[in-house]
């Protein structure tokens, strides 16, 4: 007997072609597959990626389609919350002008703009430029998450190009028209700031600030003494000699990242720094964490 046909790992056909290589209507209908995007089928146990998801979106389902919201700032690399992620949600967001209105299918959520939308480009997909998509994400994150976008956008790992410096994206912003959540985007990037790695770093920054310390360096460049290494701290108060660590769950368990850090907290402990270690749970209660900046001088706004 011969065996049936089976896709490809993480690929993407339309329907047509698996009618064609003799995929039965019932069997395209069961969990086997997953619709990416309108009419186009992935292998469920291997979807196909968000970025093949998007391109054939935009130049097969809906030619001309610019790939917006969520679905662009991840591809841009940008953190998102769980939710919103591709691999979660199973979803592609676009948007089209108002004059080709049309409805969402199945895996893809069609918005709709008054005028051209304004794009940029990475390895050949068409993207919400970069204030369109901070003023469409608005919608969809909360101010913390937003200004850890805007980070991100001109940080040292945004995939923009050409890249943006933070006063580049403050004068886009500026000149940007009136209208929805702009204000909450120009709110995100008066809080924004350049060499920004994680969202993390922005996280603490702003709850720092919130409860009244003055604002930290960010990503200040230490070197060991004698041995010419360099390393950089998170966030810090160089007049203070206070240094703040955020450790992620890898922190603990990458033993090369692990042995780094206690390298670093020799060389500033050599130097006569503070080094103060926070973790999300105590982002989650930050009590004893900003009880114990204060106690070692950090300084008041």
């Amino acid at each position: 007997m011969t065996p049936r046909w089976s896709p490809n790992p993480r690929s993407l056909y339309s329907r047509a072609e698996l009618l064609a290589w003799g995929v039965h209507p019932r069997r395209l209908a069961s969990r086997e597959f997953h619709e990416a995007v309108p009419g186009f089928f992935t292998p469920s146990a291997a979807p196909a990626s968000l970025e093949l998801a998007a391109r054939t979106l935009q130049q097969k389902a809906v030619p001309g389609a610019v790939i917006s919201h969520a679905s662009a700032a991840e591809m841009l690399g940008l953190p998102l919350p769980r939710h919103l992620e591709y691999a979660t949600s199973r979803t592609v967001h676009c948007s089209v002008p108002t004059v080709r209105r049309r409805r969402s299918g199945h895996g893809a959520i069609m918005h709709t703009t008054a005028d051209d939308h304004p794009a940029s480009r990475i390895r050949g997909v068409r993207l919400s430029a970069p204030v369109t998509m901070l003023r469409e994400l608005a919608g969809m994150l909360d101010h913390t998450q937003l200004v850890a976008c805007c980070d991100h956008l001109v940080g040292p790992a945004s995939r923009v190009r050409p890249r943006l410096s933070l006063a580049d994206l403050r004068q886009l912003v500026h000149e940007a028209t009136a209208g929805y959540r702009i204000n909450d985007v120009r709110a995100a990037v008066r809080d924004s700031r350049e060499r920004v790695e994680s969202p993390k770093e922005t996280e603490t920054r702003l709850l720092l600030r919130e409860a009244g310390f003055a604002e930290p360096v960010v990503n200040l460049t230490v070197r060991a003494p004698g041995a010419g290494e360099t390393f950089r701290l998170d966030l810090s108060y160089p007049e203070q000699r206070l240094a703040i660590e955020y450790d992620g769950f890898w922190h603990s368990t990458d033993r090369r990242r692990h042995r780094r850090d206690r390298r670093k907290d020799d060389v500033l402990h050599e130097l006569s720094w503070n080094v103060v270690r926070l973790a999300d749970a105590d982002l989650e209660s930050p009590g004893m964490f900003l009880g114990r900046i204060a106690h070692l001088g950090a300084p008041r706004t």
